[in-house]
């Protein structure tokens, strides 16, 4: 079963803990924290500091944001993620054609956009712009059914830091190795591995 769009951060712990291959005692060990505190952050009776939350993420190989989990499932918490998309990327509201979209104040034709290191790293805006492209191309395979729906979740929980295990996963399932997304920049780093073993890892269903 998937992972909830209403996950608490507890079940989306253990879900990505689960996909892992990893117990609550060899995450807890990776993590520098007791098997207690994991098995307690699961089950919801205590929060992870800030600092602890970025290495169980680190540690399970996913972005913090899909850990930590933004509050939109409510009308007032998705307005208010618009907002600061506004104020920290420069993403507004407009409309086109009698249709609401949404575009980037010095937006660049996709078409001419190149990832020009310093100009990329140099601004919120054009960053973001950059990466939605790799969201794009993910979102037309998985709309043409070129991805599954666990591929995408997988896809979603990975880039971009973590993007090679996506293309890991592609291979051991005979997909073509030759596909890259606009926009990726894959951080090479450590896969989790158990203290004593290697497990196969376990990919479930996004939503």
């Amino acid at each position: 079963m998937g992972l909830p769009i209403d996950a608490t951060l507890g079940e989306r712990i253990r879900f990505y803990r689960q996909q892992a291959g990893l117990t609550q005692k060899e995450l807890a060990g990776l993590c520098e924290v007791s098997e207690s505190a994991i098995r307690n952050y699961e089950l919801g009776n205590r929060v992870p500091d800030f600092l602890t939350l970025h290495k169980i993420a680190e540690k399970l190989r996913v972005n913090y944001a899909a850990i930590a989990g933004e509050k939109v499932t409510d009308l007032e918490g998705a307005l208010q993620a618009l907002y600061k998309l506004e104020e920290i990327y420069g993403l507004y509201p407009t409309e086109v054609d009698g249709q609401i979209h949404f575009m980037f104040r010095g937006s660049v034709a996709v078409d001419k956009f190149k990832p020009d290191l310093d100009t990329v790293m140099g601004s919120p805006g054009a960053l973001l712009q950059y990466r939605v492209l790799g969201f794009m191309k993910a979102c037309a395979m998985h709309d043409a059914g070129e991805l599954t729906d666990e591929e995408y979740a997988l896809w979603k929980s990975k880039f971009p830091a973590f993007l090679s295990d996506f293309y890991d996963f592609r291979k051991q399932a005979g997909r073509p190795d030759s596909e890259t997304f606009d926009g990726d920049a894959p951080v090479p780093s450590e896969k989790p591995q158990s203290p004593e073993r290697s497990r196969e890892r376990k990919i479930n269903s996004g939503w």
